[in-house]
């Protein structure tokens, strides 16, 4: 029988976990038709061959926490999202940390482009409500990769409450959880909330609770940014830490609700948090013990992008820009980040500014940034969350670890209830995060070789098999008869990245190959997915 495609001689890695083992694979309409033994190798052929000699043959990587659906609107979205490619990523899951494109109501699209700001590259029509309706739209644009999506309990809360800070009555309660029943019923893999945000920040766990229910019945899971990450924060009050206390809120939840948890970028910020991380990867343990459905992911740097807002009190969010603009609000918000000052000089990296005349302090720490605005480093925080109007984008560092000391991030990332994602925001405005660019070659040449932290085959089950199940992604993330032609080919022992926080782009080495729906978009470690849109909408399995 002669085949679309006919991948021979390489090592397969097939994302179960399992033992590599030599096998050719043959690939017809999108989707592996046959695992080819050694021995019927010269029994069959293909309309064209890949020689994967010395190489590894994986499934495409699934990122399952990305915030590219604010990209994916975008006619350009495969020019940004190609860094995506060039790694192995064949399949991302958006609509993290509580805010999706959908579902929405459409006349709250003010607030939502306020939102999502710091993850668009550009305000663009919101030309649908629901799950099902937007992804028909992308559908017909065309897609450069899979996507699935997460219903966002921040988009929701805001669609139905607006800038309310008040707890929901059960009327809006029940508008909340109709949207999250419907984004379900449309196939979304189940709804995502982001507690370090506004409105996610305010909302108690009963909220949470209820509108995870729904998700937990139609078969979804629960994702959460937690309320803390760090040993101390505003928004708990008890000696125990608080992402400790964050991590049992939401298993309890999790547990109430009867709903898979997935705890999103598990991290541990500031110094004195990196010494709580057995005591929280216990918890997970526990929980799990207990029957409890929980595992977390982790990207594997001690840095990430997030909001100039995510530093500022909850109190403050509503009002953020009348705030910043008085008087009276900026010293009341500069007396409240004053035990920031140090964190925020060394750690708080600038990566876009929103107005291009402070585009000069794109990628600059706020130290740097302080000296040349003659400001304290608090005072310049506050001045280009206010010149930017609340919406720039800053890399926060000492993220589970520093450049010498990565005790907290590896003991994350080899733990068994751990999956890998990347968690970048990628437009292609202002200085990049290294992760859009190298997150997987990282994990597999740093980590997995260099260091052996982990075998091959559990890396690539964290990278494939395993977002595929958490994230009910049928016939995806394995190397399986009948499963869709997804794959990553790469060289075991030149892969890695040079990506960091000073050349954030620097691409990625060792990748061969990548293959998605049984289309090439990268062949022979060059380019070649112009004008390709062979991803698909996928819906929960």
């Amino acid at each position: 029988m002669e085949y679309d495609l006919l991948i021979r001689g390489g090592t397969v890695v097939d994302g179960s976990g399992a033992p590599r083992f030599r096998a050719d694979v043959a690939v017809s309409g999108g989707r592996i038709e046959k695992l080819v033994e050694p021995a019927e190798a010269s029994q069959v052929s293909a309309a064209r061959e890949i020689d994967a000699t010395g190489l590894v043959v994986a499934p495409g990587f699934i990122d399952p926490h990305s915030h590219s659906d604010w990209i994916l609107p975008l006619a350009e979205h495969p020019e940004i999202l190609r860094p995506f490619l060039l790694q192995g990523v064949t399949t991302f899951v958006g609509g993290n940390c509580g805010f999706s494109t959908a579902p929405i109501r459409r006349e709250r699209h003010g607030l939502l482009d306020g939102s999502g700001q710091m993850l668009s590259d550009r305000i663009f029509e919101w030309q649908w409500e629901q799950v099902g309706e937007f992804g028909a739209y992308l559908k017909r644009a065309g897609l450069a990769l899979n996507v699935a999506h997460l219903a966002g309990h921040g988009s929701i809360r805001l669609s139905v409450m607006g800038l309310d800070d008040g707890e929901p009555s059960p009327e809006q309660l029940r508008a909340m959880c109709a949207m999250v029943e419907r984004a379900m019923e449309d196939g979304a893999v189940g709804l995502s909330t982001g507690l370090g945000y506004f409105p996610g920040m305010i909302a108690k766990p009963a909220e949470l609770r209820a509108m995870a229910e729904v998700a937990g019945r139609a078969g979804g899971v629960l994702t959460s940014h937690l309320r803390a990450y760090s040993v101390r924060s505003l928004m708990f009050s008890s000696d125990v830490p608080h992402n400790l206390l964050a991590v049992r809120e939401m298993i309890d939840v999790a547990r109430a609700a009867k709903v898979p948890l997935q705890v999103s970028h598990l991290i541990f910020v500031g110094r004195r948090t990196w010494q709580t991380v057995d005591e929280v990867l216990r918890e997970f343990e526990r929980a799990a013990e207990s029957g409890a459905d929980v595992t977390f992911d982790t990207f594997p740097y001690t840095a990430g992008n997030t909001t100039i807002r995510v530093l500022f009190p909850a109190w403050s969010q509503p009002e953020m820009p009348a705030l910043l603009a008085s008087a009276e609000g900026s010293a009341r918000l500069r007396d409240n980040f004053r035990p920031l000052a140090t964190f925020i000089h060394d750690s708080a990296q600038l990566m876009w500014a929103i107005k291009p005349e402070l585009g000069e302090f794109e990628g600059k720490f706020f130290g740097e940034i302080a000296e040349r605005m003659k400001l304290d480093p608090v005072e310049a925080y506050l001045t280009i969350a206010r010149e930017s109007g609340t919406r720039a984008r800053v890399m926060l560092h000492l993220y589970s670890g520093d450049s010498s000391d990565e005790h907290a991030l590896r003991a994350a990332m080899a733990h068994r209830q751990n999956l890998f994602e990347m968690d970048t925001i990628l437009t292609s405005h202002g200085f990049h995060n290294p992760a859009s660019f190298g997150t997987y070659p990282r994990i597999l040449g740093h980590y997995v070789r260099e260091l052996g932290l982990l075998g091959l085959e559990d890396a690539i089950h964290k990278m494939t098999g395993l977002p595929a199940a958490r994230m009910r992604l049928g016939g995806r993330g394995l190397i399986r008869a009948g499963y869709a032609a997804d794959l990553t080919i790469f060289n075991p022992s030149t892969i890695g990245s040079e990506a960091d926080f000073v050349h954030p782009m620097a691409p990625a080495r060792g990748i061969e190959h990548v293959i998605v729906n049984g289309r090439a978009v990268v062949a022979e470690s060059r380019w070649c997915g112009d004008g390709v849109l062979a991803g698909e909408w996928l819906t929960r399995a």
